[in-house]
């Protein structure tokens, strides 16, 4: 049996006899499999995994650690479980789910008996996925290795007259050309006074001489993906962009070297926020920390402010300060990094310049 579904076995809430899974990227980390609709895992016997047609033939042959069953056209997915749930273990049990929102909780409800039948068990599954196998953590870290090769072209194809665009174009091609299985999230390349957004969209506008450019990036390998932000300048350095990159830079420094297992994920976040306020840029610093990365680029651990969660051996996040100044444009440096007892293995390798490569 999957290890994965041993350690949720050994974690399923009290009274708890299946776990339904019906998130995909959960479904995903259980099977390897991202094609199917749900994923039913009872604390005795077989894992179940239903399928749509049009994924059937491909999931009977990939899936080893489920029985994989045909979901028909019209088929009410959640009758069709609870009626295999009666059938397998009789009345009276409850079903914990990792995963659902609120029309079809009640779709559930009234397919296994009642509400009082259901228990939600997200964070079980958060808690497993947070803490990466040593196959999780070689597909990051090959992920990260393409996506620092991604960054370096970024640093070559810099300058002033080509678009936000183009640069995103050729950074995709090169981590496609060195294995990526595709973009871990819609690549971001911001520029002059844009950069100030944080999430903003990478668009057709020409980068000009002396602006600020993020470039943030990831690659996937085996649905596994990376995440990695540079800032660099098009052109002349200003004192002002050097000074703020600067200050990103050493909060940076010091919260990576801040990590290890047992620490607060809240405390790593307060010596990056300290460092941007001491400077002045408090307020300019509008997002967490970090995150942890892995099937998805957004999981768990939280690196931020309200963040309840402490840091354990084998959890892989993001370090990503930033100050954005509306009018102006912005900067944040980021790598994705993995916890050790003694501190961090930084798994993203780029360059730590505000200088475009055109220009060194």
């Amino acid at each position: 049996m999957d290890n994965k579904i041993i350690k949720l076995k050994s974690r399923f809430p009290q009274g708890i006899t299946n776990f339904l899974i019906l998130n995909s990227a959960n479904i995903a980390y259980f099977t390897g499999f991202s094609g199917a609709s749900a994923l039913l895992i009872p604390q005795d016997g077989e894992s179940v995994l239903y399928v749509w047609g049009t994924n059937f033939e491909q999931a009977k042959r990939e899936v080893k650690n489920a029985r994989v069953e045909l979901l028909k056209s019209g088929e009410n997915r959640f009758q069709r479980i609870s009626k295999d749930i009666e059938a397998a273990v009789g009345g009276g049990t409850k079903l914990s789910v990792d995963s659902i929102d609120i029309e079809n909780w009640r779709v559930l409800a009234k397919a296994v008996g009642g509400e009082d039948c259901l228990v939600m068990g997200g964070g079980v599954v958060r808690g497993l996925r947070a803490v990466k196998s040593s196959d999780e953590i070689e597909f990051i870290c090959e992920a990260c290795r393409i996506a620092s090769v991604g960054v370096g072209v970024a640093y070559e194809v810099v300058e002033p007259g080509v678009s936000e665009q183009e640069v995103a174009a050729e950074v995709e091609y090169a981590m496609r050309k060195h294995g990526s299985g595709g973009v871990a999230f819609n690549t971001i390349v911001t520029s002059g006074a844009s950069s100030a957004f944080p999430h903003g969209s990478c668009k057709s506008r020409t980068i000009m001489d002396g602006d600020l450019v993020v470039v943030d990036l990831g690659a996937t390998v085996e649905g596994y993906r990376s995440d990695v932000t540079r800032t660099m300048v098009a052109g002349k350095i200003s004192g002002r962009q050097q000074e703020i990159f600067d200050i990103v830079r050493i909060a940076q420094d010091l919260a990576v070297k801040s990590i290890r297992a047992g620490v607060r994920a809240v405390e790593v976040d307060a010596f990056a926020r300290d460092i941007v306020g001491r400077a002045g840029f408090r307020d300019c610093f509008v997002h967490n920390l970090g995150h942890g990365v892995g099937l998805e680029i957004h999981e768990a651990p939280v690196l931020g402010p309200d963040s309840k969660d402490v840091l354990e051996r084998g959890n892989v996040v993001t370090v990503e300060p930033g100050v954005y100044i509306v009018g102006f444009g912005g900067v944040r440096i980021e790598d994705t990094v993995l916890v050790t007892d003694e501190g961090v293995e930084k798994l993203t390798n780029a360059p730590y310049t505000l200088q475009s490569a055109r220009k060194i």
